[in-house]
């Protein structure tokens, strides 16, 4: 009997009644139950509704009757089977009858040729027991187009990786086959300079030479630096460390490499320790003071501080040059990320700020771009603080301890 025929049924029954006065109440039953039935036929899932143990569809809603391929309740009650085609039915069956040996799995995948498209469905299983009858529910949802988007974004993620390893085994390979050969030049340069001495017309030129051969030496390092950081082959041999002395020591090497800068520099009066890999923390450093003396202006001052505070050894590093516009500071730190102004022509690949911000990372820090009011840009470099001992602790350290 379908819901329609049992529905007119009670109505029948209910004009017939002697007893008028329940008549109300069982028109407002079937209302309700009318209400319900429409809120069923809207939602977007399908509910099939079975009876054990022999699997007879009972009911479906309206997106359930099209997972079975009937047009009204008046065809539902039949065997659950005999709604799918063969081998819908096996991939079905698998999963309303799991072995013993395997428990029920979570949400299952079916998929359906309906209307001459097909669809992917995800089910789900419920099962009720009513009185003395059981009844298995099955419930399915629509995740076509949610698969469809996630093999595409699976594919896309696929060839960017498969773009990004070429391009790291590309610049690795570029790198090493470009080090070789500019390591011989750079020591046949040196050699030619010392030979020439102060000869003007050949010193002159193998000096300008030897400058342009180390700063693609610089370049090329870059380009292995990048390919080891998206190998994970940095290795940081980290170590205590003063970074109060480690700063000055760098900045003074600055003063003498640009002594036409004035590189001011304020120092915490304690020591400031941090755990960290020297020969990184430099690079780190000098980058920051590189791009300072680079953009900005022949002869403006750069300024240099240390603060430690809240656990945090900070390094501000400021300019005078022109400043960085807003809308183009998500640049900084990718790889390739140039940011030339009008009239500025500064060597570079772009990669500086990327291998800066990583390395400072991979030791626990940060390195970011400070707001600025006005002209100049000002670089944060910091690292957490560490614990130093004191003498009192290394002698009770090493003090010796009484016996049993």
């Amino acid at each position: 009997m379908t819901w329609e025929s049992l529905r007119d049924a009670i109505i029948g029954l209910g004009e017939r009644s002697m007893r008028k006065s329940y008549y109300g109440a069982l028109q407002e039953h079937l209302t309700e139950l009318a209400r319900f039935r429409t809120l069923l036929d809207e939602v977007q899932e399908a509910i099939i509704v079975t009876e054990l143990p022999g699997l007879r569809v009972l009911d479906a809603n309206r997106k359930g009757r099209w997972m079975l391929g009937a047009p009204s309740t008046a065809r539902l009650c039949r065997p659950l089977e005999s709604f799918f085609a063969p081998n819908e039915w096996r991939i079905l069956e698998e999963y309303l009858h799991p072995s013993e040996r395997e428990p029920r799995p979570g949400p299952g995948l079916l998929s359906l040729e309906r209307e001459g498209e097909e669809r992917v469905l995800e089910l789900s299983i419920r099962q009720n027991t009513f009185g003395q009858r059981q009844y298995l529910v099955i419930i399915a949802r629509d995740v076509t187009e949610r698969r469809r988007i996630e093999q595409a974004l699976l594919a896309a993620k696929e060839e960017a990786e498969a773009a990004a390893r070429a391009k790291a085994q590309f610049l690795g390979i570029a790198s090493h086959e470009l080090r070789t050969p500019l390591t011989s030049l750079l020591l046949l340069l040196q050699q030619g300079a010392r030979r020439t001495g102060q000869e003007a017309c050949g010193g002159e030129l193998l000096n300008r030479m030897l400058r342009l051969a180390r700063r693609l030496a610089v370049l090329v390092e870059d380009l292995l630096e990048v390919s080891r950081l998206e190998h994970d082959q940095i290795v940081m041999r980290p170590t205590h460390i003063d970074l109060r002395t480690l700063l000055a020591d760098v900045v003074a090497d600055f003063r003498t490499r640009a002594p036409s800068r004035h590189f001011g520099l304020r120092l915490p009066p304690e020591p400031a320790y941090v755990e960290a890999d020297t020969i990184r923390v430099v690079q780190v450093l000098s980058n920051l003071l590189e791009n300072a003396v680079k953009y900005s202006l022949e002869g403006s001052p750069v300024e240099v501080r240390l603060e430690s505070m809240e656990g945090i050894a900070r390094v501000w590093v400021s300019d005078q040059g022109p400043g960085i516009p807003e809308e183009r500071r998500s640049q900084l730190f990718t790889p390739f990320g140039r940011l030339r102004e009008v009239g500025q022509d500064s060597p570079g690949l772009g990669l500086g700020l990327y291998i800066s911000r990583q390395l400072a990372e991979l030791q626990g820090g940060r390195l970011e771009l400070a707001p600025t009011h006005g002209r100049g840009t000002t670089f944060t470099f910091s690292l957490p603080l560490a614990s130093w001992p004191t003498q009192e602790d290394a002698d009770q350290e090493f003090a010796p301890h009484p016996a049993g």
